[in-house]
């Protein structure tokens, strides 16, 4: 068995390991871990922190442990290891106890990527640490060893699995800290979505494509929705009559509350709406506004953006024109909002961004994110200064007359 030695610190404890010569009260020839021991009067036991590598850090943590115990907080669980703890918050995060931070459900999509950041990355990691142990330190060395493989943007999904797991165990007293918080992210260093179609090469693209593939392209680019709207989005959700389309109707499909909107249908949208329930028949409320190829599966008969996108890509290749994604599609409709006159504010609503109440008029991310430059732009910008500067000048010759 391995042995307990003192060390000069109160109530920190040297675990040697196996074999060790103070067995035969000789000196250690072995690398101890450290660890300290707290008493706990209302529990009438001893409480442990966790095994260090050096005596101060065994030292500090039991300072920690007994603040603690003194302020009437119970020690963290010191019996469940992480990976026994991710699998007891997916459950919880598919039976709806465990809420996002928003106080709602885990969307399906939101669930697959906490499933995948912490199966693929954290359990890996320290799976086999009891989940009080776990550190900063060690979160940082996760990203740290992913930084180089994944992008930005997924080295941050994988920290926000870390904070939803311990904030999900934090209430539940099997943690009282959250490891991934203050660790150092990598540079953000996804590409910049700064292509748009201008109108006429956007009717280009949509006539190339095969016409059951137009709809979800057409709501993206003459409606601004999102992908996972126009995934969720029913028949009923059109009114021909008035000409709009509630956007953001189903909640898993809405990103905020400020999703949840109303849309006019520009013309070229209503003639492939048209068009495209002329074809399909007389159809219910509910059904789906784009549907998926095939029913059954992952997607359950819903639209799989994935394929859908590999095979406008075969069609574009074929054509010989550029590619374009659902989300640059909602770019250009931001850009084309923008170049048209309408006001700022009024395109924050159509695009669904969240307003802050201390803000006035557009929300920052239309103009900072979604408004581009169109083709012919500086060329109207000179005739607009032309126009401005010329009864200026036109006045300053006859004064000097």
């Amino acid at each position: 068995m391995p042995k307990n030695t003192k060390t000069r610190y109160q109530g920190v404890y040297a675990r040697h390991m196996t074999g060790c010569a103070v067995e035969t009260a000789k000196r250690c020839n072995c690398h101890p871990s450290y660890w300290g021991k707290a008493y706990d009067r209302d529990a009438g036991k001893p409480r442990y922190t966790a095994f260090l590598s050096t005596p101060a850090e065994a030292r500090s943590a039991r300072d920690d442990l007994v603040r603690d115990l003194r302020a009437g907080i119970l020690p963290a669980s010191e019996s469940m290891r992480v990976k026994a703890a991710i699998e007891a918050f997916l459950r919880a995060v598919s039976d709806g106890v465990a809420l996002n931070k928003q106080g709602r459900r885990y969307k399906p999509s939101a669930i697959r990527d906490l499933k995948g950041a912490l199966e693929n990355h954290v359990e890996p990691a320290f799976g086999a640490k009891r989940i009080g142990d776990v550190r900063r330190r060690d979160v940082q060395l996760l990203v740290d060893g992913i930084a180089p493989t994944l992008s930005g943007s997924r080295v941050r999904s994988v920290v926000n699995a870390v904070h939803s797991l311990y904030r999900w165990a934090q209430a539940r007293e099997l943690a009282y800290h959250d490891p991934a918080a203050l660790v150092q992210l990598p540079a953000m260093d996804s590409v910049p979505r700064d292509r748009v179609a201008a109108p006429q090469e956007l009717s280009r693209l949509l006539a190339a494509l095969d016409a059951s593939d137009v709809l979800p392209f057409a709501m993206a680019a003459y409606a601004g929705a999102r992908r996972a709207e126009i995934r969720h989005a029913r028949v009923e959700d059109l009114d021909l009559k008035l000409a709009v389309v509630y956007l953001g109707a189903d909640e898993r499909g809405r990103k905020s509350r400020a999703a949840q909107r109303v849309v006019p249908l520009a013309k070229p949208l209503r003639i492939v709406v048209r068009r495209v329930l002329l074809e399909r028949g007389r159809r219910a409320g509910s059904d789906l506004l784009c549907p998926g190829s095939k029913p059954g599966g992952r997607n359950s008969g819903m639209l799989s953006f994935e394929a859908l996108q590999a095979r406008a890509d075969r069609r574009w290749e074929d054509a010989k024109l550029a590619r374009i994604t659902a989300h640059e599609c909602r770019h250009s409709f931001a850009t084309w909002l923008d170049a048209a006159g309408v006001r700022p504010v009024v395109v924050s609503r159509l695009m669904g961004h969240a307003i802050p109440q201390r803000q006035e008029g557009a929300a920052e991310i239309t103009q900072a994110r979604y408004t581009h430059v169109l083709p012919g732009d500086l060329e109207l910008a000179r005739e607009q200064l032309d126009a401005f500067l010329a009864p200026k000048a036109n006045a300053k010759r006859r004064a000097s007359r």
